[in-house]
């Protein structure tokens, strides 16, 4: 819809797209052209659609969560910021065991966020990450890697999810959330990355913390 609205002459420049300001912008749009309007009407009716379509999905993720085999894992995982319902599930769904990777790079490694390297002679050189992975893990971390961008303090919410979980599994979570916020901001201030290269270090990260909660059994 976007692209489409852009060819119109139509460029949202107000802050993030499908925000609730974003589709009043849009709801605003009349276009002369009959063809170009309804156009139009059949993006948004489509956007809606596969709104009510997810809302659906995470409905019952968020209801297949609760069950017994699945709790304790998703629940462990949630300490960490970022890191949703739909998040956790997919982790649990693609890794189950997390002691199947001997160490923490071993599971960065699999979701594809390594870096690459070229080596010539006595020189190396870093380049772009691999993409040699899960696409599923890696698309989910690189999500919740952009929460690290706002305040490092911990909110109502990521609170109440770390409440009788055990200390082990907090000590781990607690401290990810002052490092990764350090590295995202870093990378953007005084580095000058663009934020979405920084978003896609603090996932590599981020899958350190998760495999550490991950190798936690009682």
């Amino acid at each position: 819809m976007n692209r489409f609205l852009a060819r119109q002459g139509c460029h949202y420049q107000d802050g993030d797209k499908w925000t609730q300001k974003h589709w009043a912008w849009i709801r605003k749009i009349h276009f002369d052209d009959m063809n170009a309007q309804t156009v139009l009407e059949e993006s948004i009716r489509s956007v809606e659609q596969s709104q009510e379509q997810l809302k659906t999905f995470d409905s019952k993720i968020e209801e297949n969560a609760q069950k017994p085999e699945y709790a304790k894992k998703v629940k462990r995982y949630q300490t960490l910021r970022g890191v949703s319902t739909v998040t956790s599930m997919t982790i649990v769904a693609e890794v189950w065991d997390m002691r199947r990777y001997g160490t923490a790079p071993q599971f960065m490694g699999s979701t594809g966020l390594v870096s690459s390297e070229y080596s010539t002679g006595d020189h190396e050189r870093r380049g772009k990450i691999t993409k040699a992975g899960n696409a599923h893990l890696r698309r989910v971390l690189v999500e919740a890697a952009w929460h690290y961008r706002h305040r490092a303090s911990a909110g109502k919410t990521i609170k109440k999810r770390r409440q009788g979980q055990p200390q082990a599994v907090v000590s781990i979570a607690e401290p990810a959330d002052q490092r990764l916020n350090r590295k995202f901001r870093r990378m953007v201030d005084r580095y000058n990355k663009k934020p979405v290269i920084a978003a896609g270090a603090v996932a590599r990260e981020l899958a350190g913390f998760i495999w550490a909660i991950g190798q936690i059994q009682d």
